[in-house]
């Protein structure tokens, strides 16, 4: 909750200090977004790599571990293609925010480069809800339902932010079932949100 709070108030930070002091004199800044981007997804990529626990993991449990993600996938398409129905929104835009799972700063980076200021904004805004959605009803959904349910809302957070809330609302073993859901997740928001962006 504390990260989710702070990245809100950076962002307020940067949107005042964009609105009244910076205006349009930030030269380049698509050129430094997408240097920051490719650092981030590299560094994901690093932190699977160092991680090889992960890999010796996924060779017991087989191929039924995957089920999950792609569960946590179809379900948040679904959602994103009823919500651009409903309010009447491009599709194949609503599939890209949708595809965001909820890792808002790789989400609205590659939305902003490839559509725009605005739909960017709604994927990161859209994608931040989700996290803070996740914080509250994580706990609940253990309880009530089922751990996998509550791992399923987190998206790819379940492999960081949402992690040790995961771990403490359920077991070790739980807690390692969401780091590799939330891994497999996260490998694909790159793979999927400019794949949709471009339809």
């Amino acid at each position: 909750m504390k990260m989710t709070i702070y990245i809100l108030v950076l962002v307020i930070i940067g949107i005042f200090s964009g609105y009244f002091f910076l205006g349009n004199e930030v030269n380049n800044l698509d050129i430094y977004i997408s240097v920051i981007l490719n650092i981030t997804i590299f560094s994901v990529g690093i932190t699977l790599g160092l991680n090889k626990k992960i890999f010796k993991e996924l060779k017991k449990t087989g191929k039924n571990l995957l089920l999950l993600p792609i569960g946590t996938i179809i379900g948040s398409l679904l959602g994103g293609l009823v919500t651009g129905i409903l309010i009447n929104h491009s599709l194949s835009l609503s599939l890209a925010i949708a595809s965001g799972f909820g890792w808002y700063s790789i989400s609205a980076v590659i939305l902003t480069e490839n559509a725009g200021v605005e739909i960017g904004s709604i994927a990161f805004i859209t994608n931040v809800i989700r996290e803070m959605m996740a914080f509250l009803f994580i706990p609940i959904v253990a309880k009530k339902l089922t751990p996998y349910t509550a791992i399923c809302i987190g998206g790819a957070t379940t492999m960081d932010t949402t992690l040790p809330l995961i771990t403490k609302s359920t077991n070790e073993k739980y807690a390692l079932v969401s780091f590799i859901h939330g891994g497999v997740l996260s490998f694909l928001v790159p793979v999927l949100v400019p794949f949709f962006a471009s339809i």
